[in-house]
């Protein structure tokens, strides 16, 4: 579900950022190692976990008796633009938030299953910017970080 889930995020941000006259490549993925100087997106988790307590819905019915609860997955996720020149990261980040500004909900199949995906800003303290740049071992660049949550319709 997860790989789903993440293609479709990498592919709707393609899109708007070639609607947008960027034509970029949004690899699902951290850098590893230094990463490319080429325009690109890297599109990586940063956590994951379920929600098994939504409270506008209550546990599915089927014929048979009780279902399975409802729940959501909860994702959180980093974007990171890599290219050469500073001003084409800046640019890059401004057009991937206007889209998820514009379109904050997406709609996926996985199977037989209609799942909506809803995603917002994360807000981070300068601790955890920090922290992150740590762990990752480079100086820091222009990131944003989102989350979403994953939920069966």
């Amino acid at each position: 579900m997860l790989k789903e889930i993440f293609s479709t995020i990498a592919a709707e941000i393609e899109n708007y950022l070639l609607v947008k006259g960027l034509a970029t490549k949004v690899k699902i993925g951290a850098p590893i190692g230094k990463a490319s100087p080429n325009n690109m997106v890297y599109l990586a988790m940063q956590e994951y976990g379920i929600d098994p307590f939504l409270k506008n819905h209550g546990p599915t019915i089927n014929e048979e008796g009780p279902g399975i609860p409802n729940y959501s997955h909860l994702i959180s996720f980093y974007l990171l633009p890599v290219s050469s020149k500073y001003n084409t990261r800046l640019q890059l980040i401004e057009t991937i938030v206007e889209l998820f500004e514009t379109k904050p909900f997406f709609q996926l199949m996985i199977g037989s299953v209609e799942f909506e995906l809803s995603i917002s800003m994360k807000t981070v303290t300068t601790n955890t910017y920090e922290q992150f740049w740590l762990a990752q071992q480079q100086p820091p660049q222009p990131v944003v970080f989102y989350q979403a949550r994953v939920s069966a319709l």
